[in-house]
């Protein structure tokens, strides 16, 4: 008999592995620069982070793992380098309503 739980996939664990990774990486790295940061907790929600500057300047940013294209209108893309097909991101009309802002990031 299957259980109720959902099974996650291998490469559903690979996205939440590099989702998690480019959260935590930025959230330092805001730290670094001088901000406040808060994680947001729901996992339906909009933005993942809020940082405040020192003057109290709230902005909400989504971040979002860069990603490449493997092929490209029938054609492998293996000869060329990585970086050569990205896949660009932009934000949800809710995103752009909110004034959230996407940062991207590379997961080597």
């Amino acid at each position: 008999m299957k259980s109720d739980k959902q099974i996650i996939s291998d490469r559903q664990k690979k996205t939440s592995i590099k989702g998690t990774v480019g959260e935590y990486e930025s959230i330092a790295e805001y730290t670094r620069q001088g901000y406040w940061v808060a994680k947001s907790c729901d996992p339906s929600c909009p933005f993942d982070i809020v940082i405040v500057d020192r003057n109290g300047k709230i902005q909400l940013i989504d971040i979002k793992c860069a990603t490449f294209r493997k092929h490209k209108k029938g054609k492998s893309l293996k000869d060329k380098p990585k970086g050569s097909y990205r896949i660009s991101r932009s934000p949800t009309k809710e995103q752009k309503r909110l004034n959230i802002k996407l940062k991207m990031f590379h997961y080597d």
